[in-house]
């Protein structure tokens, strides 16, 4: 195996291994919240949710929000389930990815470390 091919795979994994975390966190913060959320009445929208749980914190990883500015971010949706509310924070607040299409991989991290020294010199001599 190739050394370019060995980075790639450690760069992904390590990826992977923080999303994990975040999301492992994220759902701790949750805890309070996804249990009021569960003791709602449904079907409910998401500016009902903003409304009665605006001020209930989350505790997150180097922040702080409240449920109420997360279910702000989901405008015009609704929930049948308390499952669905507490997978629509979740998603919100852990950057969910949107799936395979986001992914690609033929494009090396070296690459994106490259355009974005490119980007960064083009700006500099502006």
């Amino acid at each position: 195996m190739s050394d370019e091919h060995h980075d790639a795979e450690r760069v992904q994994e390590n990826a992977r291994k923080r999303q994990r975390d975040r999301a492992e966190r994220v759902e701790d913060a949750l805890g309070d919240a996804g249990r009021m959320l569960g003791e709602h009445k449904y079907p409910t929208t998401s500016e009902e949710l903003a409304t009665e749980y605006g001020d209930q914190p989350l505790d997150l990883p180097n922040e702080t929000e409240t449920l109420g500015s997360v279910f702000d971010r989901l405008v015009d949706e609704r929930y049948e389930s308390p499952e669905e509310a507490r997978e629509a924070v979740y998603n919100e607040i852990s950057g969910k990815a949107g799936g395979p299409a986001e992914y690609n991989d033929e494009r090396e991290v070296r690459e994106l470390d490259e355009d974005e020294t490119d980007a960064e010199s083009e700006t500099n001599w502006q």
